[in-house]
């Protein structure tokens, strides 16, 4: 079986692209039927590494292993510019990540209640009971290994008042959680009612998911740096120039987090995930110190420009759109064990999507490449337009 670094994949023809794609990811019949499907409709493209459903980055090499990475975006731009950025990661070696952990916190809010004090003493002192009957809501998911791990009980001063919230945590595994999460909340309400002497109301997911962070690094050596005029050290510095003003200002920072997500966001929505939810995180995080930061950090370590990521990443390989046939199909050809694997992976291709924007807006600008890229796109987008398949 080849790798993910084929040389020239992206000017391959389709059929021959997608034969790669089918031994390396051992696709079947109906497979190849839904990539054919998604060719005939009347707005493909064969553009980039667009195979139909999705588009195709490569090069990728996380954690010693090889990827092959779909990505639903507009913009073909991006895909090109992370397989380009993969191929100089892969030349120090590849990314090395982490998933911390798979935990997601519940909240539930309780308001109008009488003795705050009392009702939190309840609460903290009932803390297996309420465990026990959040799990009863998801018997699977506890067989499993995951459920209601662990209960905090917080005071929240609001403008309306005193309230407490409940923080359930739950181990949600290989899914996002979000319905296991809000039915546990559901089960567990009239015994906190009852213990807090408290009205309940809010009870809902938090996307603030600060139990699930993955943490991703990797380096490229500074002589394959060079890019136009520009020698490797040379390009390296301004590279770090332009990262030292994104941690300094935020009009910069929000747009170099944005260039970090359209590359983890077009593999969320790729495998049926809900990029929102990892948008709302994430950004959340970048603020997380009380003023709005970078999500990704670059520094020069010897030869070599070294680039890390640290993010929330609520996404799944387990329920919702995941299990739809081109969620599905995302993920056969990812490869991916677990939601851990695929949280390392998306975060290893927004670290390349930075790099990528960095490396080209602070040399020799985005006009050259990416929005060339672009322009062809949308030319061949109008030419295409009103065109019907046979």
């Amino acid at each position: 079986m080849t790798g993910s670094d084929v040389r020239g994949f992206a000017k391959l023809p389709l059929d021959e692209k997608i034969n790669i794609l089918k031994d390396f990811a051992d696709l079947n019949d109906e497979d190849i039927k839904l990539i054919k499907k998604y060719q005939e409709l009347p707005d493909f493209l064969e553009l980039e590494n667009n195979i139909g459903p999705f588009k195709i980055a490569n090069n990728f090499f996380v954690n010693k292993k090889d990827y092959f990475v779909p990505m639903e975006i507009e913009e073909p731009s991006v895909v090109a510019a992370a397989s380009r950025a993969a191929k100089l990661f892969r030349e120090g070696g590849g990314f090395e990540g982490k998933y911390l952990d798979s935990k997601m916190i519940g909240q539930l809010q309780l308001i109008e209640i009488e003795n705050l004090e009392e009702a939190k003493k309840n609460l903290f002192n009932s803390r297996e009971k309420i465990l026990k009957l959040a799990n009863e809501a998801d018997s699977m998911l506890v067989k499993l290994g995951g459920g209601a791990k662990d209960l905090e009980v917080r005071e929240i001063k609001t403008k309306r008042g005193e309230n407490i919230v409940i923080h359930l945590h739950v181990d949600t595994l290989d899914a996002m959680g979000a319905n296991a999460i809000n039915t546990m909340l559901e089960r567990i309400s009239p015994l906190v009612k009852d213990l807090s002497k408290g009205e309940i109301c809010l009870r809902i997911i938090s996307n603030f998911a600060l139990k699930r962070i993955v943490r991703v690094e990797g380096r490229i050596p500074v002589n394959k740096l060079e890019r136009g005029e520009f020698s490797g050290e040379e390009a390296a510095q301004r590279f770090m120039q332009a990262y030292a003003l994104a941690d300094a200002d935020i009009y910069r920072a929000v747009t170099h987090n944005k260039g970090v997500m359209n590359g983890i966001d077009a593999v969320a929505i790729a495998t049926g995930n809900d990029f929102r939810a990892i948008e709302s995180g994430v950004h959340s995080y970048a603020c997380k110190s009380g003023e709005y930061k970078p999500i990704t950090s670059w520094e020069l370590r010897d030869d070599f420009l070294v680039g890390r990521i640290e993010i929330p990443m609520a996404i799944a390989t387990f329920g919702g759109a995941t299990g739809s046939r081109k969620g599905r199909l995302a993920l056969k050809i990812l490869r991916v064990g677990n939601a851990k694997e695929l949280g390392v992976v998306a975060a290893s291709v927004g670290l390349a999507n930075n790099f990528a924007a960095l490396s080209v807006l602070s040399t020799e600008g985005i006009q050259k490449g990416h929005m060339k890229l672009h322009k062809e796109f949308l030319e061949l987008t109008k030419n295409n337009a009103g065109v019907k398949r046979e």
